[in-house]
């Protein structure tokens, strides 16, 4: 956790040399709005002509019985760890909950992960999300799908995780791993006139809010809550904000990953999604285990996954479950974004080998 912390702070003094090395003022208090033209932060008034709001989220809480008595951690607190308890619960089965369960395992700790769906990491293809539990109880997680939570008791002192049908399990942590929520509040939206409600600030299709020279971008407008969406709307916002363009995000190839291993990455649509919204679906896959870098380094867990438009060849979504996956989509994403959209540039493109990508291009002539 030392590591963990050295190489987070590493990073956030990165950022701030950039800041100061450009010029830009850096001020360390909490801001709130006193106006549509003016913040406060602490003893400062700062008018401005714009500003962008990107506060983040924090994590959600549950409201079942027993929450606000059984003492319960979220992934923040988990980073501020420093003793590894003996069996972590893990509520929720998105990335959050997948790759902090997977980490205290590989650390020696006994998990259980109480989803309350059917299948983990929610959103995903449940066909990668089944072969990535089998995976993960190979290494010895117990995991429980469709136990939906409906308290939380002490145990002799220890929190205890009770399901639906009376299932009640015991640990010594709880982590809360479901969701997360923007962060609206404390900072003087409504005196600014700026609009929100749960899902988190309201923007039009230019990032712009209810007031106009304010912007927002990142967790706090709701979606899909990634790093890199909010690095890849920030600068279409300060665009349309300071050089009065009108860009619009397109969130058709924003890339997904959780970050265990394998790696389970994919963009666009899953097949249930593809069904659901009336294509005729194809789909092509390869397991990565056929490939020869697979074979030589021992690992042959993995499968890659397209799901395509059958009239007209359009890929409609990509799902990889492999080791290093989220560093095997762009090849798919390319192919997504080039005119047409189909798989024809991943065809034409000759795949080093021995390599895991090689899965990629396998999978896409698999038809």
């Amino acid at each position: 956790m030392t590591r963990v912390r050295r190489v987070i702070e590493e990073g956030t003094a990165h950022y701030e040399r950039l800041l100061e090395d450009r010029g830009v003022e850096l001020v360390r208090a909490p801001a709130r709005f006193v106006s549509a033209n003016e913040l406060e932060a602490r003893d400062l008034r700062l008018p401005f002509t714009h500003a962008l709001v990107a506060t983040g989220s924090r994590p959600r809480r549950l409201d079942v019985p027993g929450a606000a008595e059984v003492p319960t951690v979220t992934s923040d607190d988990l980073l501020h760890a420093t003793e590894l308890p003996g069996h972590l619960l893990c509520v929720g089965a998105g990335a959050v909950s997948l790759e902090f369960a997977q980490a205290y395992r590989r650390l020696g700790a006994e998990v259980t992960i109480v989803q309350r769906g059917a299948h983990l990491a929610h959103g995903e293809d449940p066909e990668l999300g089944d072969l990535l539990k089998a995976y993960l109880e190979e290494e010895g997680l117990r995991v429980l799908t469709s136990s939906c939570v409906e308290s939380f008791e002490l145990v002799d002192g220890r929190p205890a995780v009770v399901c639906a049908g009376g299932t009640r399990v015991v640990g010594d942590t709880v982590l809360l791993a479901v969701g997360r929520a923007p962060v609206v509040d404390g900072f003087g939206l409504e005196q600014a006139g700026i609009a929100h409600d749960e899902a988190g600030v309201v923007v039009d299709g230019h990032l712009r809010t209810t007031v106009p020279h304010v912007f927002s971008v990142g967790d706090v407008v709701g979606g899909m809550m990634f790093t890199h969406v909010a690095t890849y709307q920030a600068p279409q916002a300060i665009a349309n904000m300071l050089d009065g363009e009108a860009r619009v995000p397109d969130y058709r190839t924003m890339p997904r990953a959780t970050f265990t291993d394998p790696v389970l990455a994919a963009v666009g649509l899953t097949e249930n999604a593809a069904r659901e919204a009336g294509y005729d679906v194809e789909v092509r896959r390869s397991d990565v285990g056929a490939r020869g870098k697979a074979r030589a380094i021992g690992d042959r867990r993995g499968r890659v996954k397209f799901v395509l438009d059958r009239a007209t060849g359009v890929i409609l979504g990509v799902g990889i479950l492999a080791r290093d996956g989220a560093d095997l989509l762009p090849g798919p994403q390319v192919a997504l974004n080039a005119p047409g959209g189909t798989l024809a540039p991943l065809l034409a493109t000759v795949h080093t080998h021995p390599t895991i990508s090689e899965a990629v291009k396998v999978a896409a002539r698999a038809g």
